[in-house]
């Protein structure tokens, strides 16, 4: 009861001050993307967007965060977050705010992704946020935020911003190690495929170098203790999935990049891909407690993914799969009680706490056994 009375609620300022901080910290980032557009933004990404749409979208942000920040004040709010979240709006501002000039540049060879970053947390968290306010939870005890939040959205934030790097290194591994084998008869029959064909063909070509990989991470001693950072969270929410040491999105998508690259398929069948996995990725971590039929034989759902991320032991090392259980059902990995979640998450054994003791962890035991094996 004391964790449920503690959640904010409408009319305490606490959620006004909250957002604005929020919509404040996203406004200066967004600006600094228009402002400098060719270090901060992703090409494969720009193509795709209305400048012009989110130029008036960040506008009303903008005057809608400043209300909240002022409501949040007088409704007797955290003053410490109302005040950053409108000095950041101020310094949006005073940074040319919407509609500052965006000049005319060559794209460098290397970039941070950071309209990834605001565009994903913009949309996805006010999205699931929202729906893990609105709809049955998990467990109902817990608010829009776990416990491990702020860690999370440091992994959030330092993965978006590294995209760039990862794209650049997962291209030309495909390029450069896989060009061989390229078929043009093979890619012009995909590209004449029906567009639904060509997508579930993607997610399924995708999704097996997801299973294999994944359960790679698992089995294999040292790959486990890097992926082991993605099951150190001991509660699930929509952030929670953010949490992956830097290593192991570089060579997932490296991976599943070269089944893509050496199928052919067309931009706009990647663009629904990365759409797809965008908000699928966020929804199987949320804290949203769905009961979606047949559909959970088809997809990989919520229930699926968090039986996945238990410590119970009947959950060890169970449902790999990313996007469809298919590969668990053929892997004889599959684990799906049909009304029951599980009780416990996180790993067996505990790892250290902090972005910093979690960037070393993969490294130090081996040196660890390294060291012992010398001085026996």
């Amino acid at each position: 009861m004391a964790q449920e009375s503690s959640r904010p609620r409408i009319g305490e300022g606490r959620i006004g001050s909250s957002l604005c901080a929020a919509i404040g910290v996203l406004s200066v980032a967004a600006v600094l993307c228009l402002r400098y557009p060719a270090f901060l933004t992703t090409p494969e990404l720009r193509v795709h967007y209305d400048v012009e749409l989110l130029r008036l979208t960040l506008a009303i942000a903008m005057v809608v965060g400043a209300w909240l920040g002022v409501i949040g004040i007088v409704l007797g709010g955290p003053r410490v977050q109302a005040t950053i979240g409108l000095s950041a709006l101020f310094l949006a501002t005073l940074l040319g705010g919407p509609y500052v000039p965006t000049p005319d540049f060559l794209q460098p060879r290397v970039y941070l992704g950071l309209d990834w970053l605001v565009l994903d947390l913009f949309f996805t968290g006010a999205a699931f946020v929202l729906l893990e306010w609105i709809f049955p939870r998990v467990r109902p005890e817990q608010g829009p935020l776990s416990p491990g939040w702020r860690l999370d959205l440091a992994y959030f934030g330092v993965n978006h911003l590294l995209i760039g790097i990862f794209l650049v290194v997962s291209t030309h591994f495909a390029h450069d190690y896989f060009a061989w084998a390229i078929s043009p008869s093979l890619q012009a029959h995909v590209v004449a495929l029906p567009a639904i064909v060509r997508f579930v063909l993607v997610i399924l070509a995708a999704d097996a170098v997801e299973y294999v990989s994944h359960r790679a991470y698992h089995e294999v001693p040292w790959l486990w203790r890097i992926h082991a950072i993605h099951h150190s969270p001991e509660h699930m929410d929509w952030l929670s999935g953010s949490r992956l040491h830097f290593f192991e999105p570089l060579a997932t998508r490296a991976l599943v990049l070269v089944p893509i690259f050496l199928l052919g398929f067309p931009q706009d069948t990647i663009f629904a891909y990365l759409i797809f996995i965008s908000v699928q990725s966020v929804l199987i971590h949320s804290n949203i407690k769905m009961d979606v039929g047949w559909l959970r034989y088809v997809i990989v759902t919520p229930q699926f993914h968090h039986w996945h991320h238990a410590s119970d032991a009947e959950a060890i090392d169970k449902n790999y799969a990313a996007h469809t259980p298919l590969f668990d059902m053929l892997g004889r990995t599959w684990h799906l009680p049909k009304d029951r979640w599980p009780v416990k998450y996180g790993t067996v054994k505990p790892i250290p706490g902090g972005m910093l003791g979690q960037f070393v962890h993969p490294f130090v035991g081996p040196v660890k056994e390294f060291l012992e094996h010398r001085d026996s």
